[in-house]
């Protein structure tokens, strides 16, 4: 044995050995707590060196492709002392060169130096099978440190152990303190996000959003937002950013397309940045511009032998945040960070505030059209309801289209009913119910033959004709039908407009006006003759009454001389005496109805004036009621009086008294085996029953409010439908008796009072008439009372 080797074993026996689990559990203690990497990485050598006691401890760093020296102490003093500076590496070590601290890190292993008794180690921090960096511990020989002077083979196991947690810790902190960074850049996401959501609707209040959020930032001491296509509440360029500036910062970060920003140092003396500083003011001394993209995509490229989708994001810049310092400053790689993660946000909130702007004004301009169009779509809804003729299209089949409310009314059908029948099924000649042959409407001529109407007419003409229908409740309709060509905007015919006219009131109105030139030419005619009749019947019925005095005269003379008289030729001379009396009567019984009928005749042809005197209805009937007494006695029929609440009315009580009359009698004679008679009166203020009866001999200025209704009800035998609606007319009769006047005349009178008639009937059950005169008021009376009125 040597004396070196009796020297080691003295040295060994004098100093104690590196506990494994004591440095750890203390290296552990003492650092946990640490949340900053950079206290932790500039604090670390320091610990490590008095728990591995050593003199040194280096920390070197991986930066790319090289080793850089980032923290150490030696003797434990702070600073960079000369000695430290003796073996520290200042310039990067490149990890492919032969120094003891590259070999560490390329073998990833620990290097001795020197191999015997070694006072250098170097050992690689290694965290999760990653070299991050190179832990140096140095020893010196003159024992200083309370140690071994050099390092054991134990001691390097363990300062290999105490560099993999070193490892672990500055990773884990560095991990951490990274960590805090994204949530606190995450923070500031959320809010600069909600900030910016809720105010997308306005393009101010966005722009002033960006503009605080970088001032709080960056605490820069001008700030603005300069907008690629600015708004009108934006639009002003800041004073301090002439446009040679503003063109400037566009075109730069067009062309790099990304989003690291512009950093301007004013005092830098690079030509390419005097460029910008040119227009920059002079009180300016650091500026910084941060572009704000927003993504867009390209289009897809086609390639042959199928279609390949090739989305690149392209970036395009929709604004830039500008920031100037009146003091030189450097932005800080966290704030650089911040104004990244703003500028994305912001990027997107214009881009979507632009959007939302270009979507409400096309939204306003959309429904500015779209009440335009509604409003003339209701316009042209309302002319096309409005026209009083019906209005039918119909497509290129002959299927219904469009049906408006006078075609409903002409018809009877509901236009959900018919869109989308055909017309040639709805429409039916009459009589016979034949539908109309399709693809053609036919009219009728006035020679009842069949025109036909095609439905491709040419452009700009019309066909008209006459088509005569049935309705919904199979009423005989006259129609004026009008058809045209309906075309496109490019002139092609899609189908055809049917316009139909209702001329059935028209038809019925000419009828009417034949029937009444007929019945007054007749009426003319009946007067002149009942005018020539009465004359003679005048003189027959004079000469019968003394023909009649004669024979009484002579049958009283010959009475006398009866009872002496008892031949037979006597008594056969009295019989034919009898004979001849009765025969007279008779001829005067019919001489007298003859008159009758000459006076009704002239009372229809030309009625008498109205002489008005206020009187009431209800005594007017109980009095024809009390000259009918004996006919209801003999015809067994009760009469029912039911008076409620009457009113004075101003009528000619002769006439009424005939219309009374006349209704009564009626009513008697439609009971032949007896039955009850119903007289009813009331006040209303309902309308005339009507609508083609109109007041007579009152002046247009008169309002008449209220009327007095009388009801005549009977159980006879009632009137067959189908001949209700003929019995006010002129020689219309159902007796065996009689010219059919006696209810024309009746109607002709209450009608001249401005009052109305109607019959309700049903066969078998018994007949109502209803009587309604108009109540005027006082002044109305004084008016009227004086008049004279002829129809």
């Amino acid at each position: 044995m040597s004396v070196m080797d009796d020297v080691g074993i003295m040295v060994e026996m004098r100093y104690e050995q590196l506990n494994m689990p004591q440095l750890v559990s203390k290296l552990l203690a003492e650092c946990s707590a640490i949340t900053d990497y950079r206290v932790l990485r500039d604090s670390l050598p320091r610990r490590l060196a008095h728990l591995l006691k050593c003199r040194a401890v280096l920390l070197y760093q991986k930066v790319e492709e090289t080793l850089q020296f980032v923290a150490g102490v030696y003797d434990d003093k702070s600073g960079w002392s000369a000695a430290l500076l003796s073996v520290v590496h200042i310039n990067p070590v490149p990890l492919m060169s032969d120094v003891v601290e590259a070999r560490a890190f390329t073998t990833r292993s620990p290097v001795c130096v020197p191999a015997k008794a070694p006072t250098l180690i170097a050992v690689p921090l290694i965290y999760r099978q990653r070299a991050i960096g190179v832990l140096v511990a140095i020893r010196s020989d003159d024992g200083t440190c309370g140690a071994v002077p050099y390092w054991k083979e134990h001691d390097v196991q363990v300062v290999e152990g105490m560099a993999d947690i070193a490892a672990l810790l500055l990773e884990n902190t560095r991990l951490l303190e990274r960590d805090k960074e994204r949530i606190h850049e995450l923070s500031l996401l959320n809010s600069v996000s909600s900030q910016l959501n809720q105010a997308l609707y306005d393009a101010e209040h966005v722009h002033s959003i960006i503009v605080h959020c970088v001032r709080e930032t960056t605490g820069v001491d001008l700030c603005d937002l300069l907008e690629q296509t600015p708004s009108i509440a934006s639009s002003k360029i800041p004073p301090w950013i002439s446009p040679a500036l503003r063109n400037q910062l566009f075109t730069h970060f067009h062309q790099q397309s990304s989003s690291l920003p512009l950093l301007i140092d004013c005092s830098s003396t690079s030509e390419q940045l005097q460029d910008y500083v040119a227009h920059l003011p002079s009180d300016i001394k650091t500026f910084f511009a941060v572009p704000l993209l927003r993504p867009q995509q390209s289009k897809k490229q086609t390639v042959m032998r199928g279609v390949r989708s090739n989305k690149t994001a392209e970036q395009r810049v929709s604004g830039i945040v500008v920031g100037a310092y009146y003091k030189t400053s450097r932005l800080r790689r966290e704030e650089i960070a911040l104004l990244q993660v703003i500028s994305s946000q912001a990027g997107a909130a214009l881009e979507n505030s632009r959007l939302i702007a270009d979507v409400t004004e096309a939204r306003n301009e959309a429904r500015k059209l779209l009440r335009r169009v509604l409003a003339d779509q209701r316009l042209k809804e309302l002319v096309f309801e409005s026209i009083s003729s019906g209005l039918i299209t119909i497509d290129m089949r002959g299927r219904i289209t469009t049906f408006n409310h006078a075609a409903s009314a002409i018809l009877g059908y509901e236009a959900r009913e018919v869109v989308g029948r055909s017309l040639y099924t709805l429409l039916t000649t009459s009589p016979g119910g034949t539908t109309i042959q399709e693809p053609e409407i036919h009219t009728f001529s006035s020679a009842s033959s069949l025109r036909p109407m095609s439905l491709r007419t040419p452009l700009n003409t019309m066909q008209h004709g006459t088509l005569v229908t049935q309705n919904r409740k199979g009423h005989e309709v006259f129609l004026e039908v009008d058809v045209l060509p309906l075309c496109d905007e490019r002139s092609n015919q899609v189908g055809a407009v049917v316009t139909c006219t209702d001329m059935t009131s028209m038809r019925r109105l000419e009828e009417e006006k034949r029937r009444l030139d007929r019945l007054a030419s007749l009426g003319e005619m009946a007067a002149n003759v009942a005018h020539e009749v009465r004359n003679p019947l005048a003189s027959i019925k004079v000469s019968i009454q003394m023909l009649m005095d004669d024979l009484t005269e002579e049958l009283s003379g010959q009475e006398e001389q009866k009872s002496r008289e008892q031949c037979e030729g006597q008594g056969q001379q009295s019989e034919k005496h009898t004979w001849v009396q009765e025969s007279t009567s008779v001829i005067l019984k019919e001489v007298e109805r003859l008159d009758v009928i000459v006076r009704d005749l002239l009372l229809f042809a030309r009625p008498r004036q109205l002489h008005r005197t206020s009187c009431s209805l209800v005594a007017l009937s109980d009095h024809v009621l009390h000259l009918l007494q004996p006919q209801c006695v003999d015809g067994q029929v009760t009469v029912c009086r039911n008076y409620h609440a009457t009113s004075p009315v101003l009528v000619d009580a002769g006439q009424i008294e005939q219309v009374l009359f006349n209704l009564f009698t009626n009513a008697l004679q439609a009971m032949p085996e007896g039955g009850i008679l119903t007289i009813s009166s009331h006040i209303t203020e309902t309308p005339l029953l009507h609508e083609t009866q109109r007041i007579q001999a009152i002046s247009d200025d008169s309002e008449v409010t209220q009327w007095l209704e009388l009801r005549i009800s009977d159980t006879g035998v009632g009137i067959a439908e189908e001949q209700l609606e003929h019995i006010f007319q002129p020689f219309f009769t159902t007796k065996a008796h009689g010219i059919g006047l006696g209810l024309s005349i009746t109607r002709r009178l209450v009608e001249d009072h401005g009052g109305s008639l109607r019959a309700e009937s049903r066969l078998g059950y018994g007949t109502t008439i209803t009587l309604r005169l108009p109540i005027y008021q006082e002044q109305e009376e004084d008016d009227i009372v004086g008049s004279r009125f002829i129809d």
